[in-house]
């Protein structure tokens, strides 16, 4: 798994808009709701029942634009003709301006958006980033028919873990939520976030309890070993993180006690 190392201790206003000299963080809202805890791995009945009494978890998915230096860069797209192109426009960022997007994985809520109701480029202009392992595993392993229409709306790079993908952005390798899931370190101005994407699903538990895993986790063992590794990291550098499931604002920062992790 590779290491990426800092040594800038950082803070970050943490609202809908997050805010740093040389760094722009700004939420985006597709959705909000309730999951069933039949979701939970490794997460015994007494266990789901001490942090979620009616069975239900708050839920939610998010995307964030993230401006780097000069360069606005979209992270996920949500849903298929979902919301965050509404939600860009109420911060006064239109769809076609819109030039750079970087996938931490392809499930339908990460890369769905860039389609729209009719079938065409949610944002024409654009050029979409993903890992090499993840774009091999849905396109060339499960032809997944979906990954692969979408894909071919947009010109698409493909990289590797530990590559910079873009300037004063890097990739993590995260595997293990997908075969080549990654979460991105950026840095302007001498600031930094950790853009996670499925690193965590349900913090109310999974902070506490790290080794819970979800259904959705292709390999559970690797998503587990992934997210002590991530947040033993953003922990010891006090670097924010920025999660596509992490209740909203979206953002937080976390120390660790023990085996687990407490939200700052």
């Amino acid at each position: 798994m590779t290491k990426i190392f800092a040594t800038l201790v950082i803070s970050l206003l943490v609202s809908s808009c997050a805010f740093a000299e040389g760094l722009e963080v700004l939420t985006l809202v597709e959705t909000q709701g309730q999951s069933d805890t039949g979701l939970l791995v490794n997460a015994s009945d007494s266990l789901k029942a001490e942090y979620f009494p009616d069975g239900k978890m708050p839920s939610q998915i998010l995307a964030f634009w993230v401006k780097v230096s000069d360069n606005g860069i979209l992270f996920d797209t949500g849903l298929r003709a979902g919301n965050i192109p509404a939600e860009l426009s109420t911060k006064g960022i239109d769809t076609e301006n819109v030039k750079t997007i970087l996938l931490t994985h392809l499930h339908p809520d990460h890369f769905g958006g860039l389609v729209n109701a009719e079938g065409k480029a949610t944002f024409p202009n654009a050029e979409v980033y993903v890992s090499k392992p993840e774009y091999d595993y849905w396109v060339n392993e499960l032809k997944n028919d979906g990954v692969i229409s979408a894909l071919k709306l947009y010109k698409v790079n493909q990289f590797a873990f530990g590559d910079e993908v873009v300037a004063g952005v890097r990739a993590i390798d995260t595997s293990g939520h997908t075969p080549g899931h990654v979460s991105y370190l950026a840095e302007s101005g001498g600031k930094k976030i950790l853009i996670a994407g499925d690193i965590m699903h349900f913090q109310i538990i999974q902070l506490p309890h790290p080794e819970v895993a979800v259904k959705y986790d292709v390999d559970p063992v690797k998503a587990v070993q992934s997210r002590k590794f991530l947040f033993d990291y953003a922990a010891w550098k006090n670097i924010p993180v920025a999660g596509m499931h992490i209740m909203i604002p979206g953002i937080i920062s976390v120390t660790k006690s023990g085996e687990s992790y407490v939200k700052q």
